[in-house]
């Protein structure tokens, strides 16, 4: 019987450190956009995204505050959050999704494609959106990337007609996590 519950708990000892290795964070994700038209190209980045990642559960969760996009024209960051976005009013976009858990293999090292499904809200409005999601594996740390298209139009995000030719209808969004470790 000892020798029994010797066993049981020298596995549940062993097992735990990989249970609590499925959980990653990043306090310092990169998030880029751009609008390339004929007329003009707009590029922001905000280097201080939050991402959780939780391996078991497959569960993902995202923010990102919006007055910490930098332009390289001030004029456009001041457009960006005062007319556009609303930044005071509106202050973080927020992603809450899920994937699925067996298509992940911390063990594995290079990169693995998940779908992640979920919810994106950005200015109040709450959309449906799913993306694929890079996860690269090495020595149990994990970076997380990936490239999506939103429509400003689909949250509410008011473009004048002043401007209207010089923005996108569609942009372009990169998240890179950089690398993370294992939390606890």
């Amino acid at each position: 019987m000892n020798y029994l519950a010797g066993c049981l708990l020298f596995v549940l000892t062993c097992a735990s450190p990989v249970v609590h290795a499925q959980r990653y964070a990043s306090r310092l994700m990169n998030i880029r956009f751009e609008s390339v038209t004929p007329l003009e190209t707009i590029r922001a980045e905000n280097k201080n995204g939050v991402l959780l990642l939780d391996l078991k559960s497959g569960k993902v969760e995202a923010a990102v505050l919006i007055k910490g996009f930098l332009f390289r024209k001030a004029l456009m960051q001041q457009h960006f959050n005062d007319s556009y976005m609303e930044s005071d009013k509106f202050p973080r976009a927020i992603f809450i999704g899920q994937f699925d858990p067996g298509s992940v293999s911390i063990e594995k090292s290079g990169k693995q494609a998940v779908v992640v499904n979920g919810r994106l809200t950005i200015h109040g409005v709450e959309q449906p959106h799913t993306c694929t999601a890079l996860l690269e594996f090495k020595d149990k740390d994990c970076v997380a990337i990936t490239s999506f298209h939103i429509k400003p139009a689909d949250f509410s995000i008011r473009i004048p007609a002043l401007v209207r030719d010089n923005i996108n209808k569609e942009l372009v969004v990169e998240l890179n996590s950089g690398w993370m470790k294992p939390t606890n």
